[in-house]
């Protein structure tokens, strides 16, 4: 097609099933699972190109400011958008689609999850052109993928007659168990990839008919949008969209629908079976990413990030380290780690939600020690970023620079630490610390005191809009 196909990419999923590499607060798209982007950046690599617009990328609002930084390293021009709510993928595509149209009614979509993996980019970029032509005038083509195997995690597209190069849309088939998964493979089936395109101007006419109250509130948020360091939020009306999944809202109801078989490898990385399946393997079908050995092992994942991990003498399990967290699961029970988590959520424990590094605006931190009255921390500040100019009500700080240079205001004063300096700060004592370097600066906070939890800061002037 002559005209450009505008990319919208869905980064609001929190995926549990990576647990404790994913969770709530950093989930799997935001993370270097296979290779050494993050799931979010290799969807915008493939999701470039002549055919295709600047793409558009929808994030949740815990979340963005990670959204901003990844995106900006790699599509610099994209459009990023950011829910005020969570409120599932119907509300999403309707969110992109009325932001589309207010530029052009007849712009062509191409809306995909942030989160899964595809290899092949040349292939990837071709089937998204066939969706583009499928519908071209009227309707929705979803790309389906032909199956490897009988599984029982994804949704599957049962294809009628041929309609161009696409065929009409039989039925959707939720998630089935291995025995209909069999069979719906034998009838010619195929994996819903998740994946649509339409104009965008239709799209809301179709959505008009079967949700027209959402169709209503979506554009009253969008008519509020406003900018916000470098990111759109739509007005706070968009929390009244009813929470429901795109396929449920719209796909499984329309008459319109189509499917281009796809001829790429697919996979939505949805558990560490998937990732094993997806990761590079030695000469014994090991997995192994990180400080990890295995030694008479065969078939096993093994995901290291800062411990030495080794497997001996074990076979088929899923390893996973991180700082704080160990999961140890058969590979064929990863599509349970979510009940795990659950599990861990019903106990109080942080743990479920939580990352031991905490990501903001102006970089991150973590917890490396912690005891009664003090606090042991490392934080890493973004080159020409600052920290709000704060101060705490119960807790002293000791700050040492590590890395780079510092730019500390206590009181009235500003002065500029280099590496093995350090500074005090007492009680009550106004202060900020920045990063004037081209280098992230890196430093170790001891903190003391009665109290020492994050609800202890009292902003003064803050950049970022918190309070």
């Amino acid at each position: 097609m002559s005209e450009k196909i505008l990319p919208v990419i869905l980064c609001g999923g929190t995926g549990t099933r990576l647990w404790p590499v994913s969770r709530e607060g950093m989930a799997k798209q935001l993370l270097p699972i296979i290779g050494d982007e993050t799931l979010l950046q290799m969807t915008l690599r493939r999701a470039t190109g002549p055919d295709f617009a600047d793409p558009m990328v929808i994030g949740s609002h815990p979340v963005r400011f990670t959204i901003r930084d990844q995106v900006e390293a790699v599509a610099p021009k994209a459009r990023i958008v950011i829910e005020p709510a969570r409120r599932d993928t119907m509300a999403a595509v309707l969110l992109a689609a009325t932001i589309a149209a207010a530029d052009d009614p007849d712009a062509i979509l191409a809306v995909m999850p942030s989160d899964h993996l595809i290899r092949e980019t040349d292939a990837f970029r071709g089937a998204i052109g066939a969706a583009a032509s499928a519908v071209a005038k009227t309707g929705i083509a979803v790309i389906g993928v032909t199956p490897t195997e009988p599984s029982t995690a994804y949704g599957y597209i049962k294809p009628g007659a041929a309609a161009g190069g696409a065929f009409k849309v039989t039925r959707f088939v939720e998630k089935p168990d291995e025995d209909r998964a069999h069979r719906l493979i034998f009838e010619g089936c195929l994996w819903n990839a998740g994946i649509f395109c339409f104009r965008a101007g239709w799209l809301i006419d179709a959505m008009a008919a079967l949700e027209p109250e959402a169709v209503r509130t979506v554009g009253d948020a969008v008519a509020a949008m406003k900018p916000d360091l470098g990111m759109w939020v739509p007005g706070k009306a968009f929390a009244g969209v009813k929470a429901i999944s795109f396929d449920h809202a719209f796909m499984e109801r329309t008459s319109e629908a189509v499917v281009v078989p796809a001829g790429f490898r697919w996979s939505d990385v949805g558990d560490w079976n998937a990732v094993w399946a997806a990761s590079e393997r030695d000469a014994d079908e090991n997995a192994v990413r990180g400080d990890a050995l295995a030694l008479d092992a065969r078939g096993n994942l093994i995901h290291s990030e800062h411990r030495l991990v080794c497997a001996l003498g074990v076979e088929n399990l899923a390893i996973v380290e991180t700082t704080d967290a160990i999961m140890v699961a058969p590979r064929d029970k990863a599509q349970e780690v979510k009940a795990l988590v659950g599990a861990l959520k019903g106990q109080g424990r942080p743990e479920a939600v939580e990352h031991i590094r905490n990501h903001r605006p102006w970089g991150w931190y973590q917890t490396m020690d912690l005891g009664e009255r003090f606090r042991v921390k490392r934080i890493v500040v973004k080159p020409g970023a600052r920290l709000s100019l704060q101060k705490h009500h119960h807790r002293a700080e000791h700050w040492v620079v590590v890395r780079g240079t510092a730019e500390v205001t206590l009181g009235d004063k500003v002065s500029v630490l280099h590496e093995n300096e350090s500074v005090y700060i007492p009680i009550g004592e106004v202060h900020r610390l920045a990063n004037p370097g081209r280098i992230p600066v890196e430093i170790i906070e001891v903190q003391t005191g009665t109290y020492l939890e994050e609800d202890d800061i009292e902003r003064i002037e803050d950049e970022f809009g918190r309070a």
